[in-house]
């Protein structure tokens, strides 16, 4: 008998103690799936293909700092706000979320840019160079873009379109903040176009998909 109190007694302490330990949500949960599932895969990618090929390095300086900073907060807050209202009842302003992020982001590559109009042999200045930018943030963004996909319920959300345009802009953007780590400079004006291109092209493409009505099955 006291061996049986003993036992209910640290059952209910147990069960007590696990009530009072917060437990993520599930669009918090998807998110930190999503940067498990696809963005630590790529970074060792793109880590690896760095050593391979024997990326130029440069001094990391303030204004890139800042720039990748915001562009990796504004990739996590709009996975966030995608999968938040990819929920039924989940207010529209969810998608205001990842904008404080991105101001700083675009400004700081704004602010890095500029000082490169008095450099003309910064990296990117050259088309080639800037399409390299662009190619690489097609091609991150593809895999990110395709796991948050995945992660999404499979019922109709409500904005389906919004979501998808949130959901470009984390893949987006985390695939800008993965270009720091084999491209560490300032934009040049042509690489800054060329960034600005790729982001609008993944923006499109996945709120384009995400808007598509799934297929209904024969039969």
């Amino acid at each position: 008998m006291p061996g049986t109190i003993r036992r209910d007694s640290l059952n209910r302490a147990v069960a007590g103690l696990l009530r009072t330990v917060p437990v993520p949500s599930a669009p918090v949960a998807r998110t930190l799936l999503w940067l498990l599932a696809g963005v630590v895969p790529v970074v060792v990618l793109v880590l690896i293909a760095g050593r391979l090929t024997g990326a130029p390095s440069a001094p990391v300086n303030t204004y890139l700092l800042t720039s990748t900073l915001g562009s990796a907060a504004t990739a996590v807050l709009a996975a966030l706000a995608a999968f938040e209202l990819a929920q039924p009842g989940r207010p529209a302003r969810w998608a205001l979320l990842p904008v404080p992020a991105a101001v700083v982001w675009f400004a700081a590559t704004g602010a890095g840019c500029v000082g490169t109009l008095f450099a003309p042999d910064s990296w990117g200045n050259a088309a080639g160079e800037a399409g390299e930018c662009l190619r690489f943030i097609l091609l991150a963004a593809a895999p990110l873009s395709v796991v948050l996909f995945g992660l999404q319920r499979r019922r109709p959300t409500p904005r389906p379109r919004l979501v998808g345009l949130l959901g470009g802009v984390a893949a987006a953007a985390a695939a800008v903040s993965l270009l720091a780590l084999v491209h560490p400079h300032d934009s040049a004006l042509p690489d800054l176009l060329s960034h600005g291109l790729a982001v609008a092209v993944v923006v499109a493409a996945n709120a384009a998909l995400a808007g598509r009505p799934p297929r209904r099955r024969a039969g």
